[in-house]
């Protein structure tokens, strides 16, 4: 696509920062990680606070949180391929193309989050019964589900807007968004659900309405500031013509995005129904594994700033039409993470079991999440570098790989060999634990093979016989 002459830009900004030298890669990420371990407090002070109310508390908000990122799969498949089309649009430097896509990726989010929230809600109690939650939680989650959906619009709109900064290379608009979000959260969670600060105790309904709101202040801020920067005005309103030009590569990254995310998180979710079906101390180890989850978002989270990054970066350097370069800066990135994140969960690994009375006050909720840990902190490198490379494939619009690879190790080797050991052989959430290690390790030396010597460039738009922007 290429932008006809007398159309009339965007206000006159700087020109974006392209380059890929190692200051400009920390200047892109640090900002990130910082926001990534907001999200993180976050989750941990949600788990900490639904930790002193009780392990079927804890149990329940983890089912709901995970059945939360399984209906965002929308926004994120369309998040990735607004990824790969804004920064790639960037590197060629075609601005207007980037901001139509940026109005486009805003506006189709919040109206698919309305879309999804209201299917939810209406078959909530099919869609509990399909995951097998046990007994003596479904009232909670039932609970805490029905007022979670309410808020998904508003987490549709935060999460494409804070793509949209970072796919235009502004990332501290977003951070400062983020540490407000968070404050407000912690005093929330708090204040609502343990009943601090003179605020009503609501149990564990107060740590649902405490995201809600929190993900309304995120959509409001960040739809703001974007505004603010010139992406986010009449000109990112795209004409019917324009998406008859510009859809057809956002949706050729989007669909196998989205379908990636669809298969990843239903395994996940398949493995949350594994863990609560164990034949033994299931309740236990499905809040141990909802802890163990936020424990290992220390390493993963920032595992994500790399993956945006690298994103970025890539379709930067496929925009301009330098494949080399999007080959080294992928290489770097992802030896880069991988060695950093382990270094972190090598430092972990010696207070696993304080970090665990620190979550729980159930000694066998304590010992399933040290047994998590264990398995899962030994993984940090493998599932740290195949984030990465990730990444890679959503900057370069290959995510076809993605689905093939993440979704074939899930549900081939991750969710098979979990059933054979937890259920089978071994009887206990160890065996689902391994399972999810050695899938890890697979699916990274695969991924690798695809960087290394499959020809992943090919999918930019650069590639695309793609008409004129009009």
């Amino acid at each position: 696509m290429t932008e006809q002459r007398g159309i009339p830009q965007p206000q006159a900004r700087p020109a974006p920062d392209l380059s890929t030298s190692p200051r400009a890669v920390w200047r892109l990420t640090w900002p990130q990680m910082l926001m990534m371990y907001l999200m993180f407090f976050m989750g941990f002070v949600a788990v900490w606070v639904a930790g002193q109310i009780s392990a079927d508390v804890q149990a329940a908000l983890g089912m709901v949180n995970q059945c939360g990122i399984l209906f965002m799969v929308v926004a994120m498949a369309v998040s990735s391929g607004a990824t790969a089309a804004v920064s790639q649009s960037l590197g060629a430097l075609k601005i207007l193309r980037a901001q139509r896509y940026v109005g486009t990726t805003v506006i189709g989010c919040l109206a698919m989050g309305f879309v999804v929230a209201l299917v939810a809600w209406t078959f909530s109690d099919g869609i509990l019964h399909m995951l097998m939650v046990p007994q003596s939680i479904l009232p909670e989650t039932r609970q805490m589900w029905a007022a979670s959906m309410l808020g998904l619009p508003a987490q549709y709109l935060y999460a494409s807007t804070g793509v949209m900064f970072r796919a235009t290379r502004q990332v501290l608009p977003p951070l400062w968004v983020a540490a407000a979000v968070c404050l407000f959260n912690l005093l929330a969670c708090l204040g609502l659900g343990l009943g601090w600060f003179g605020l009503p105790a609501m149990g564990y309904m107060g740590l649902i309405w405490a995201n809600v709101g929190a993900q309304y202040l995120g959509a409001v801020c960040n739809c703001a500031l974007l505004a603010h920067s010139g992406y986010l005005d009449r000109k990112s309103l795209p004409s019917l013509r324009w998406l008859r030009a510009g859809l057809p590569y956002l949706l050729k990254v989007a669909l196998p995005a989205g379908a990636a995310q669809i298969v990843w998180q239903s395994g996940y979710m398949t493995l949350f129904v594994l863990v609560a079906s164990l034949p033994t101390d299931s309740v236990n180890a499905l809040a141990g594994l909802t802890a163990g989850l936020r424990v290992e978002a220390l390493l993963f989270l920032p595992g994500m700033a790399f993956n945006m990054s690298v994103a970025v970066l890539v379709g930067n350097s496929l925009g301009a039409g330098k494949p080399e370069e999007a080959r080294r800066v992928a290489l770097n990135m992802v030896a880069l993470a991988a060695l950093a994140m382990s270094l972190m969960a090598a430092l972990l690994w010696p207070f696993r079991h304080e970090v665990a009375a620190l979550l729980s006050q159930e000694p066998g909720t304590q010992v399933q999440i040290v047994n998590y840990l264990t398995y899962n902190l030994l993984s940090t490198p493998f599932s740290i570098a195949s984030t990465v490379m990730g990444g890679v494939m959503t900057g370069a619009g290959a995510t076809k790989y993605n689905l093939m690879i993440f979704g074939g190790s899930f549900w081939g080797v991750r969710l098979p060999l979990g059933w054979l050991l937890g259920h089978m052989l071994w009887g206990t959430a160890s065996g689902v634990f391994l399972a999810m290690l050695v899938s890890q390790i697979l699916q990274t030396c695969i991924m690798l093979y695809v960087v290394l010597f499959r020809d992943w460039t090919r999918f930019s738009m650069n590639n695309r016989r793609l008409p004129q922007t009009p």
